[in-house]
């Protein structure tokens, strides 16, 4: 698995270990027919590269949700910013370590689907430094 995935992983074990309710569950890829919630990585600006070829990586993920009830969904979404950006410590595999996580733009209501289910998006940014070979 590349670095970039790992990463993503680690962050979306995270989620999925902040506060529990029927959408505890974040996985990666297109929403579900049904409610549920989605990471992703989204546009990410430039990395800083250095000499020795480490690297700082501010990589952008956007966070999609729906569920028929807009405050559950809302909830869920504020609590996995409020629990991502305020830990102190966070994972670091081979070759990786994340820095720290910021949210980029708060959960906002996106849209709402024609069985009534709320659509929901946010973005966090997840910054790692990446050792070089």
């Amino acid at each position: 698995m590349s670095v970039v995935n790992e990463v993503v992983e680690a962050v979306i074990g995270m989620m999925n270990d902040s506060t529990s309710t029927d959408l505890k569950n974040v996985t990666r890829g297109a929403l579900p027919t049904g409610a549920g919630i989605v990471c992703e990585i989204g546009p990410t600006p430039v990395s800083e590269l250095y000499m020795d070829k480490n690297t700082f990586v501010p990589l952008d993920l956007t966070i999609n949700g729906k569920h028929k009830n807009l405050k559950t969904l809302s909830d869920r979404l504020n609590n996995i910013h409020s629990a991502l950006t305020r830990k102190r410590t966070y994972p670091e595999g081979e070759g990786w370590q994340i820095t720290d996580i910021k949210t980029e733009s708060l959960p906002q209501i996106i849209g709402r689907e024609e069985n009534n289910e709320w659509l929901m998006a946010s973005g966090l940014t997840v910054e790692f430094f990446w050792r070089g070979d």
